[in-house]
């Protein structure tokens, strides 16, 4: 009877096993290495005013700053166009290049005269002068190449904007090595009011300029290789939604800044809701400069792209896989797969 029962066993498991049992014997197993993305450690931050999470191993630098103007920047030491950036607020900004001008004839050594004005007051007139105004910034009042440089940086998309008021754009731009890198930016400009003077105090009828100054406040961007960026957005997203400033900051924050600690005391998590709407709008995007720039990149790195039909991973394997592989696991993209990140490369 035992062996009659055991028998059984065994032709029920051949019979219903079998297809589980294939899938565990890959008679045309590929090797797979992983993206770092993938696989990268979080770890926390925290030196007593404010707390975020970061990938293991990356540097953290913050300026010698007052409260008001706290930043910091979290980088990859190895490679730093793997970057998130932060900066509560930014000023010294007029509004236009005729106001700058004007104050400049009186005031030629201050900041007004010698910042690039930000026109239009937008999150992309802020960054269309990013490079002159953190050239300066960096040479005189922080002593250090902080903020980075842009190289002909260029406007992808805008993808919508934050609950504080700043637009959520997408660019890319080249690093000081010439490749590509790109990015999504965040900024909310916003005008202290209007303050008109004449343009010649020596001619009381002659036209007017606004030279009321402008404020920019959450200056936020995280930036990666051009053809990583969207394994790597989810990582640099999770470290803007950790940011937390302690009660030790909150008490330490100038007093004039009410309405921003007033935000910082209600919501200790408002950089999560910023996340979720960068998130949210990440996920929205066009998909037709993600499917163009992916297919390029993958041509000049000769790579070509594959997924897994039962897990729906996507992988980059080597040049010529498709013609080698004689399995059916792993299959040729379609063009929106290009929109999805890859979970690690096929190598040879």
């Amino acid at each position: 009877m035992k062996k009659k029962l055991l028998i059984i066993a065994v032709l029920l498991l051949t019979l219903t096993g079998c297809t589980k049992l294939r899938k565990i014997v890959d008679k045309n197993a590929v090797k797979i290495r992983d993206n770092e993305a993938k696989t990268i450690k979080l770890e926390e931050y925290n030196n007593g005013l404010v707390s975020f999470v970061k990938p293991a191993g990356w540097k953290v630098d913050i300026p010698t700053v007052d409260y008001i103007h706290y930043s910091f920047k979290v980088y990859d030491p190895e490679n730093p166009d793997y970057m998130f950036l932060f900066g509560l607020k930014q000023e010294g900004f007029l509004k236009t290049e005729k106001a700058r001008s004007t104050y400049a004839k009186y005031y030629p050594n201050a900041m007004f005269s010698r910042l690039q004005a930000v026109d239009p007051q937008t999150t992309e007139g802020f960054y269309k002068v990013w490079n002159k105004n953190a050239e300066l910034s960096n040479k005189e009042e922080l002593k250090t190449s902080y903020f980075p440089i842009f190289n002909n940086l260029e406007k992808i998309d805008t993808l919508g904007k934050t609950e504080l008021g700043g637009d959520i754009v997408r660019y890319k731009f080249q690093d000081s090595k010439n490749e590509t890198v790109q990015g999504l930016f965040t900024a909310t400009v916003k005008s202290s009011g209007t303050y008109y003077i004449n343009t010649n105090i020596f001619n009381l009828t002659s036209p007017k300029v606004d030279v009321a100054p402008l404020n920019v406040y959450n200056i936020i961007f995280m930036t990666a290789p051009d053809a990583e960026f969207n394994e790597w957005q989810p990582v640099l997203d999770k470290c803007l939604a950790s940011i937390q400033f302690s009660d030790t900051f909150i008490k330490g924050f100038n007093n004039q800044e009410a309405t921003l600690v007033a935000n910082i005391k209600a919501n200790q998590k408002i950089y999560d809701s910023i996340s979720d709407m960068i998130m949210d709008s990440w996920n929205k995007r066009s998909n037709s400069y993600d499917i163009i720039s992916q297919k390029r990149s993958d041509s000049t790195l000769g790579y070509e792209r594959v997924y897994n039909t039962e897990t729906g991973e996507i992988y980059k394997a080597y040049n010529g896989f498709t013609d080698e592989y004689k399995g059916n696991l792993y299959k040729p993209v379609t063009d929106d797969m290009y929109t999805k990140p890859t979970s690690g490369y096929i190598e040879k």
